[in-house]
Parts: structure tokens; C-alpha cells; sequence
């Protein structure tokens, strides 16, 4: 089976998501659901959490913004497992890319936020060498 190449983003680039936190905490004892949309160490970070929900939720709402960024969306050439947000103490969330956009040479920034019913992320990608961003 030949892997197709993804298509070269054009950065910079925007994208934004919203997603009711009610649609992730419907599936929180779902492990075949949870394990087909986050990684190993999201799980381990969120599920920790008093409410795991809103932190699932806000990183559902990060892959879905960063896959708007990279204008592909989620399917042929990104799968949300290829999205891993996770928590840099001291430094907030951060995204670290997989699959075939790895190769890619660019940086991303994100905010998050959610509350008890909303999860929201906003997600810039800007080439590697982009100096603007230090």
C-alpha cells in the first residue's frame, strides 16, 4: 500500500473549534471510543483530571482547529491520533504532530479554554523558521 503524501500547508494559517463537552462525556467509559481519538499520555493527563470531560473535550476542539489550520480536516491524511496535546507544566498545552504532516516544518501555537458545556481552541501555525512568533 502506497501512503499518499499529505498536501504542503500554506502558513501561516488560522483555525478555530468549538465542541460541546456533553459529546466527549458521553463516551468516558467508551475506552475503544477515547483510545480512537486521543493518545496514550492525553488520556493519562485528562482522565486524572476531576473533570476529564472538559479536558478531553478542549483537546478534541485542538485537533479538530489544527486540522482546519492545516486545511485537510481529519481523514485521508490526518488522523486525530496524529494531533497529541499535552500539558507543558509552567508553559500550558502544547501540540506535537505525527504521521505524514510530522515531516512538516513548522510551529504551532495554541489556546485553549472550556467551560462546564464549551470547549474551544484557537490554533496558529506558523512555518519553523518564522521569526515573528520568538
Amino acid at each position: 500500500m502506497t501512503e499518499k503524501t499529505p498536501p504542503t500547508p500554506i502558513l501561516p494559517s488560522l483555525g478555530i473549534d468549538l465542541v460541546e463537552v456533553e459529546r466527549i462525556a458521553k463516551h468516558l467509559d467508551d475506552r475503544a471510543f477515547l483510545e480512537r481519538i486521543f493518545t496514550e499520555s492525553e488520556l493519562a493527563e485528562c482522565l486524572k483530571r476531576a473533570k476529564a470531560e472538559e479536558s478531553l473535550a478542549a483537546r478534541w476542539a485542538t485537533k479538530e482547529a489544527v486540522a482546519k489550520a492545516l486545511g485537510t480536516g481529519i481523514g485521508e491524511h490526518l488522523a486525530f491520533r496524529d494531533v497529541e496535546v499535552l500539558t507543558v507544566p509552567g508553559k500550558g498545552p502544547r501540540v506535537r504532530i505525527h504521521g505524514p504532516y510530522a515531516e512538516f516544518p513548522m510551529r504551532i501555537s495554541v489556546s485553549l479554554t472550556h467551560t462546564r458545556t464549551t470547549a474551544a481552541a484557537v490554533v496558529m501555525i506558523f512555518p519553523e523558521d518564522d521569526s515573528s512568533i520568538d
